[in-house]
């Protein structure tokens, strides 16, 4: 009984190096860094958006997301970032437009002739975690974005910029 339970052990523990060994390669390969979200201080204020364009950022927004809250400015969390050749701002929702695995919608936009424009053009993405690079397209760092989909399953889509909207890799 304990040689079996010996050959369990090996095997699983063998599996678990696997596993692990496995996600560092496929890491280094895409450009492997941190996965990022959005805190809770990171609000319209923080971002330093003025009114007019807090308005124009929810218009949006309101257009992509899959439920209306009934404030966006308490639903939403925003941080201004670095797109590349354009100004960014990803905004990430923090409960009605959020799973019960922990995924939340997440927006992605970018100033373009003084107005602040979705890089996707239908629905935006839902995920746990995401970020910017290391690669671009079109002078736009590409978006990859981690859903996770269960305790122990999760997935990594990418997106590339095509000239006007961000689309899957």
């Amino acid at each position: 009984m304990y040689e079996v339970y010996d050959l369990i052990l090996k095997r699983r523990t063998l599996f678990n190096a696997f596993l692990l060994l496995n996600a560092i390669l496929l890491g280094l390969g895409t450009g492997f860094c941190q996965m990022q979200s959005l805190g809770r201080s990171e609000t319209f204020a923080a971002a330093k958006l003025s009114p007019g364009e807090v308005r124009e950022v929810i218009a949006v927004i309101a257009k992509l997301a899959y439920d209306t809250p009934d404030s966006w400015r308490k639903e939403l969390r925003v941080r201004r970032v670095d797109l590349g050749a354009t100004p960014g701002l990803v905004a990430q929702g923090t409960n009605l437009l959020c799973g019960g695995t922990g995924n939340c919608q997440v927006f992605v936009l970018h100033k373009e002739n003084k107005k602040w424009i979705s890089l996707f053009d239908s629905d935006a993405p839902v995920g746990e975690g995401f970020r910017f690079g290391p690669g671009a397209a079109n002078g736009i760092k590409d978006f990859t974005i981690a859903t996770n989909s269960s305790a122990e399953a999760a997935q990594r889509v990418t997106y590339k910029f095509d000239g006007h909207f961000y689309r899957i890799k």
